[in-house]
């Protein structure tokens, strides 16, 4: 799939070797290895095949429209499939939290 960031900060987080371990030592693997599964995958569809790991799972309420990977615990990776179907080919990164 096509990934996008939503921002230069969070771009840089997810993609530089360096920055992850300066601000997200704790998140690093997983966080590269969640990246590398979506830049991998054909579509949203095929990513829970692709990173059974990642327990990925659409999200409601609020947060309904975008979707989430474990990172840790309680952190999650949160994307935005362009258009929001299962068939996306591109998604946004838009956030690193832990919502709960």
């Amino acid at each position: 799939m096509k990934v996008r960031f939503k921002g230069n900060k969070l771009e840089k987080l997810c993609t530089d070797e360096n920055e992850m371990q300066k601000k997200r030592p704790d998140l690093k693997k997983k966080l590269r290895l969640r990246i590398k599964a979506l830049e991998t995958s054909e579509t949203l569809a095929s990513l829970p095949q692709d990173d059974p790991g990642g327990r990925w799972h659409a999200l409601h309420g609020e947060r309904a429209g975008t979707w989430a990977a474990e990172l840790s615990g309680n952190w999650r990776l949160i994307i935005e499939p362009k258009p929001n179907q299962p068939h996306a080919h591109e998604i946004t990164v838009i956030d690193i939290t832990d919502y709960h």
